[in-house]
């Protein structure tokens, strides 16, 4: 399995993963071959990237966080609470309890959980893919930080609701290609309490700690985040750990307004801001956990070998087991070669490709 941007989509290649709707809906099932009619609905759906099968490297499997299942619903429930806000109706808190729940349990059934960049895509709802990840992200930073599985279970719920306050945005200012103006940008910066008050509503149902992510995911450690620009410990420890993964999230995928960055900018983006935007000890943590390659990404190495990654160990998922296809000069392995990059410290990995 590789993950290929839709350009290089070909008639005939067989999907690797499911291609769902913001609502959960299955619009393409993996082992399906594709065909010009189905890469024309999927341009049309602005579709940037897929997974396909890897006939020459079938072994090869990027791990999925949760259960088809567990993402339908997930992404169904987040979908049906959206909507209900902006109507002005209540929301259900306990089915977002039940699908948290599902979700951890769905993590804690994985042997190697490391963070890595293939999270849930949707194609027509950013925020709900959003939330999706970051409760993802949230619950495997938690678990690593050795909190209880009742406070996984609750900031996971945390981190599915902490964007509902940007139902309550324009999207044409959520998806505006252009650099926002103040206007613009202070309408964005009132979600957060938007989020508060909707959630808090909920207080006999949902903790107040639930509310208290939605207000202070976008506080930073020195004070220069929103809305409250408080500081340190002044922010709850869940809001902590969910301005990295929002972060995270939002720096990992295309939006309307710039593209996603690049593995080692992600990296750079989240240790330069440790002790400054981001809690040092959470982060930590969570780099720790961070895998910048994930299996099946094609990349070059500062030997002039060409790879492709082929597991990413739990102990050191900065330094993956690559699976080397080419020589310097072009010519390819026969049988392909794999080195575990973390017993050979002086190779690196000098760019990627999808």
């Amino acid at each position: 399995m590789r993950q290929i941007t839709l350009s290089e989509a070909r008639p005939g290649m067989i999907l690797a993963r499911y291609i769902m709707s913001g609502s959960g809906r299955i619009l393409l099932a993996p082992d399906i071959a594709l065909t010009e009619e189905y890469l024309r609905k999927l341009a049309s759906l602005a579709v940037s990237t897929i997974f396909i099968r890897d006939p020459d490297h079938p072994d090869i499997e990027t791990p999925e966080y949760l259960s088809v299942q567990t993402q339908q619903r997930a992404l169904a429930i987040l979908d049906t609470t959206m909507k209900q806000l902006v109507r002005g109706e209540t929301f259900a808190p306990d089915a977002v309890d039940s699908v948290a729940s599902d979700i951890v349990e769905d993590l804690l059934m994985q042997q190697n959980l490391t963070i890595h960049l293939s999270g849930i895509m949707t194609h027509d709802d950013d925020t709900l893919a959003h939330s999706l990840n970051c409760s993802i992200y949230s619950a495997i930073l938690a678990r690593v930080a050795g909190y209880s599985i009742p406070q996984i279970k609750e900031i996971t719920s945390g981190a599915l609701l902490h964007d509902v306050g940007k139902m309550f945005v324009e999207k044409t200012i959520l998806n505006k290609p252009g650099r926002l103006t103040e206007e613009e940008y202070a309408a964005v910066m009132v979600h957060a309490e938007h989020g508060f008050k909707a959630i808090i509503a909920k207080r006999w149902e949902l903790s107040s700690l639930v509310a208290h992510m939605a207000w202070q995911h976008h506080e930073r450690i020195n004070g220069e985040g929103y809305p409250r620009k408080l500081r340190g410990n002044e922010i709850l420890p869940y809001a902590r750990m969910l301005a990295i993964t929002d972060v995270y999230e939002a720096i990992t995928v295309n939006r309307p307004y710039r593209r996603a960055m690049t593995p080692d900018a992600i990296y750079d983006t989240i240790h330069s801001g440790l002790g400054s935007e981001f809690d040092a000890d959470f982060g930590q943590l969570f780099l720790s956990k961070l895998a910048i390659y994930i299996a099946g990404m094609r990349v070059a190495l500062n030997t002039g070998e060409t790879g492709i990654v082929a597991a990413v160990p739990e102990e050191t998922p900065q330094r993956p087991v690559v699976r080397l296809i080419a020589h310097p000069d072009g010519s390819p392995y026969k049988p392909p070669k794999e080195i575990n990059l973390a017993d050979h410290p002086k190779i690196q990995i000098l760019s990627t490709k999808i």
